[in-house]
């Protein structure tokens, strides 16, 4: 069986650092919920994991609002 990819959220922004710097990847900033809230991602090979803030994202909103998992 061939993996195409495999994305999960984990807990935290946190634990998405740590499994970040466990795979000796970058975070990216993938942009913002419909709630308002960032959403981050880090991929190693075809796994990504995700996680989303607890709070109000930082940056600035887009007019036209586009699932930050599209561009994955």
């Amino acid at each position: 069986m061939q993996h195409v990819c495999d994305i999960r959220q984990v807990s935290s922004i946190q634990t998405l650092g740590f499994w970040a710097h466990t795979h000796r990847v970058p975070l990216r900033y993938l942009g913002p919920t419909l709630e308002g809230r960032a959403v981050y991602a880090a991929t190693s090979g075809h796994t990504t994991r995700v996680a989303i803030t607890a709070g109000r994202d930082p940056h600035p909103h887009p007019l036209v609002w586009r699932s930050p998992l599209e561009d994955l």
